[in-house]
């Protein structure tokens, strides 16, 4: 990943890219069914709208495209359709889909690296695993199931609306017209290879998203600077190559992406003036001096057994809240998603004086070892991997689960963006009347960036070290 770009207001970038594979060297040469000419260009609406544009045609006999300039600003290529329209969203507004995301991110941040800054998004994750859902049978499917907490299951399909529409609603609501919440979904398959209907149909019906068809056989290196364009268009450049070379090979059958963008300001910014140099106790013992935003206002807090948290709203629906564990791996072993919501319902007013270093954190990590630890081996298994509803010409399996993230905060608000791509191979209280509280943030923490309606965990992350890569 190229060096983190200095912005003014807090930026958070991540990208996950899922490389599913094939088991053999068969070709398959049959056509996908139902196709357009795609041409995707980022706008200020989330996914499951707007759909991709597109012209339906009959039959679909895909011709190769020009290779792809990483630098140039059309990306284009076929797209097979499916035939059926977006679903209607759940009646909850996409709750259930927000907890289940919760409690997969949870689990999976108690996986990942106890030590060193880490910025991860689970919904991103979640949003691109849910895609492969629909293909995938038996055993395979289960295990997803369980990692995922249902999310995406059979059935589901009209939470994900739900969700999606959730986050939409954050640019729509119009409260602060500069600030934007996107969610983009896409799939990438082989040119030739032979998609179920029914896998077209529920990528249509629940994320609005069509099939792109790419050469990842004869040109994978085209294809691979093919996703990342589309990745980069639309985090707005923030991650202008999730694959890396290596990454997709003359095996890769498919790769089905998800990306985040989310630019907010704070609801009650800090003053730069009030920003100065303080000790920080990093996980270690040792100290280091970093730069301190400060503040004195009214926020929710919340001071529990073994945390201290306090939640900072965005001028968006969205807010990120802050923990201090006394005892960081503790804390985290114990964390699930209903005790990050019991955390939220204890916030209530006070006048806080408040200090937050100004910190950055960058992570990458392929998450296939991950995923199988928390208890879904079987789809990365090239011998017993279940992935037919996909397609029934080469037996698929996943191959890399790639996620990229960084988070930049400062004393006016926050950019982020979240991309995931999975690539598949064959085989109020008034005035004066809040109690006050002092709460100098100094030591490692937990943040959670959650959109509100939902409560789904956007971003998350941990902070050992503020002065690390600063």
């Amino acid at each position: 990943m190229t060096k983190r770009r200095r912005v003014r207001i807090v930026a958070s970038v991540l990208m996950a890219a899922i490389v599913v594979g094939a088991c053999s060297s068969t070709v398959a040469t049959p056509t996908a069914s139902g196709g357009a000419t795609f041409t995707p260009e980022p706008t200020n609406a989330a996914s499951p709208t707007p759909w991709p544009t597109y012209s339906a045609s009959p039959t679909l006999s895909p011709t190769a495209t020009s290779s792809p300039s990483p630098t140039s600003s059309a990306i284009n290529f076929e797209v097979a359709m499916g035939a059926a329209k977006p679903l209607a969203p759940a009646d909850d507004g996409g709750v259930l889909a927000g907890t289940e995301i919760n409690e997969f991110g949870l689990d999976l941040l108690r996986q990942l690296d106890p030590a060193g800054n880490l910025t991860v998004s689970p919904t991103s994750i979640a949003l691109a695993l849910a895609m492969v859902r629909p293909g995938a049978r038996g055993a395979t499917a289960t295990e997803m199931d369980t990692v995922l907490h249902d999310f995406g299951t059979t059935g589901q399909a009209s939470e994900i609306v739900a969700l999606l529409r959730a986050l939409k609603a954050v640019t729509d609501s119009g409260k602060n017209p500069a600030d934007e919440l996107d969610v983009a979904n896409a799939v990438f398959s082989q040119e030739g290879m032979n998609l179920e209907q029914a896998y077209l149909d529920s990528l249509s019906s629940g994320f609005g998203a069509g099939v792109g068809l790419l050469d990842f056989q004869n040109d994978p290196e085209s294809a691979r600077l093919t996703i990342n364009q589309w990745a980069s268009k639309w985090t707005k450049g923030l991650i202008p190559a999730i694959l890396q070379p290596g990454d997709v090979d003359n095996m890769t059958r498919i790769a089905l992406a998800d990306a985040i963008y989310l630019k907010a300001a704070w609801d009650k910014q800090f003053d730069p003036k009030a920003t100065k140099s303080l000790p920080f106790t990093r996980s270690d013992g040792s100290k280091v001096s970093v730069p301190t935003m400060a503040i004195d206002s009214e926020y929710l807090y919340a001071a529990g057994s073994g945390y201290r948290a306090v939640q900072l709203p965005f001028k968006t629906s969205a807010s990120m809240t802050i923990i201090v564990p006394d005892n960081m791996s503790s804390f985290v072993a114990g964390l699930t998603a209903a005790q990050l919501a019991t955390i939220g319902r204890q916030l209530s007013g006070y006048d806080v004086d408040l200090t937050l270093p100004k910190f950055s954190a960058e992570s990458r990590v392929d998450l296939a070892d991950v995923l199988t630890a928390m208890g879904m081996p079987t789809a990365f298994n090239a011998n017993s991997a279940d992935l037919s509803g996909i397609t029934l010409d080469e037996q698929l399996y996943i191959q890399h689960v790639i996620h990229e993230a960084n988070i930049n905060v400062d004393e006016n608000g926050v950019i982020a963006s979240a991309a995931t791509v999975v690539i598949g191979e064959a085989g109020a209280a008034g005035p004066g009347s809040l109690p006050s509280v002092t709460f100098h943030i100094d030591k490692p923490f937990l943040y959670f960036i959650q959109e509100r309606s939902t409560g789904a965990i956007l971003f998350m992350g941990r902070i050992d070290d503020p002065s690390a890569g600063s």
